[in-house]
């Protein structure tokens, strides 16, 4: 997980729609203004560097007329908790963050390693879902970018909350947001050691080149952790930064940490 920073102007068809319309539900917003919806999740693309707000994974859209985005609009405080008296959390855009649909849609592009029949394997909103959570997990939108919570095993691609970095005052928050939230389903896992050999096989290659390997992880560093062409980052940007140690460190510190 990593920080988001939002774009503080509210997309301009949500803006309206609200205005006009206060008491409705996200799903009349929805269905009502396709555009407006189109520009949340345009906005919530670009805001989020094209990855998923909890598990780092990329927004992958649909290639094909039978596919679906595996990415939807998940409302970090649920909307059943909105009293209209006092705050619709439905159409509040600083409650809403762009997800993929945590291996429980088997229409999405690359359905082979995104998807999972097996209930257990889900995660990110998934398992989240309407519970009266939100004051014990980590909110994407209030975590600090210049400091790195998580860690990785390597061999295994298991998350876990770094004691070294993480802050005392958020390690219960970040513990109950891995088992909360599923972080360490089983397709993650795999998905995030495969991320790792990659950046193990980019080593070897610059190793055999005679490179040194603060050279190497220098390289690395400057080519993944700022957005490509596009504003995207890699899959596991978190897991990147990691691996890259003290190198990625210093490319963020440079870039003050806009990340």
């Amino acid at each position: 997980m990593k920080k988001v920073r939002k774009d503080r102007w509210v997309p301009s068809r949500l803006y309206s729609y609200a205005k006009r319309n206060p008491c409705d539900t996200w799903g009349q917003f929805h269905h009502r203004d396709r555009k407006g919806y189109r520009q949340v999740k345009e906005q919530l693309l670009k805001d989020q560097h094209g990855l998923c707000a909890y598990c780092e994974i990329s927004i992958k859209l649909a290639e094909e007329e039978d596919q679906v985005d595996d990415f939807r609009v998940e409302h970090f405080f649920p909307k059943s908790e909105t009293d209209m008296e006092s705050h619709n959390y439905h159409l509040d855009w600083r409650n809403m963050l762009g997800v993929c649909h945590g291996g429980s849609q088997p229409h999405v592009a690359e359905a082979n390693i995104r998807y999972s029949a097996k209930k257990w394997d889900r995660s990110c909103d998934v398992p989240k879902g309407g519970k009266a959570i939100t004051h014990k997990i980590l909110n994407p939108l209030h975590i600090p970018a210049e400091i790195r919570l998580f860690k990785y095993g390597s061999f295994t691609g298991e998350m876990f909350v770094d004691k070294e970095t993480c802050p005392e005052r958020l390690r219960k928050k970040a513990r109950n947001t891995l088992r909360e939230l599923n972080l360490n389903a089983p397709r993650l896992m795999r998905l995030r050691k495969a991320a790792v050999e990659v950046l193990e096989d980019q080593v070897e290659e610059g190793i055999r080149h005679g490179l040194e390997m603060e050279e190497i992880l220098s390289m690395l560093a400057e080519g993944l952790l700022v957005p490509d062409e596009d504003g995207a980052y890699p899959n596991f940007f978190t897991v990147i930064r990691w691996y890259l140690g003290e190198e990625g460190e210093r490319i963020l510190a440079e870039r003050n940490y806009d990340i």
